[in-house]
């Protein structure tokens, strides 16, 4: 698979949605949790998410990265994958640990919409209104 493949995408303007609704809580969190506005260290440690340490440096960059990507439409499916993965480990968390750290604790809806937005990115491309459109145009 070359790298226009991946970018291939049609003209549906409907997928602007979930894209964005993927994309924003992405990007923000991830910059909640760079800036050590959550407790996300806790958070690998009470899930006991392998390397905690250094997951709590990359993970963070990686969430800006998709929320970005999928926000611009820009690599959108390499965003969405990302994004995904970010997404069932924050859906793993809320499972798992038992008493959330920090002052707010996000509802369990968060992470699962914000998978099928990034799911819906992966299988139907980033649609109109992306960056991968005009490339593969």
């Amino acid at each position: 698979m070359n790298l226009s493949a991946l970018r291939k995408t049609t003209p549906a303007k409907w997928i602007l949605a979930p894209r964005l609704i993927a994309a924003l809580p992405l990007f923000v969190f991830g910059s909640f949790h760079l800036t050590g506005m959550s407790p996300l260290l806790e958070i690998l440690k009470r899930a006991s998410i392998p390397f905690p340490e250094i997951n709590f440096y990359l993970a963070p960059i990686f969430m800006v990265v998709s929320g970005l990507s999928l926000g611009l439409g820009f690599y959108a499916r390499i965003g969405a994958l990302i994004g995904a993965g970010a997404m069932i480990v924050a859906t793993y968390s809320k499972f798992v640990i038992e008493e959330w750290p920090g002052p707010m604790e996000i509802p369990l809806a968060l992470p699962l919409v914000v998978l099928a937005g990034c799911l819906v990115v992966l299988i139907k491309g980033p649609g109109a209104w992306s960056a991968d459109l005009k490339a593969s145009a």
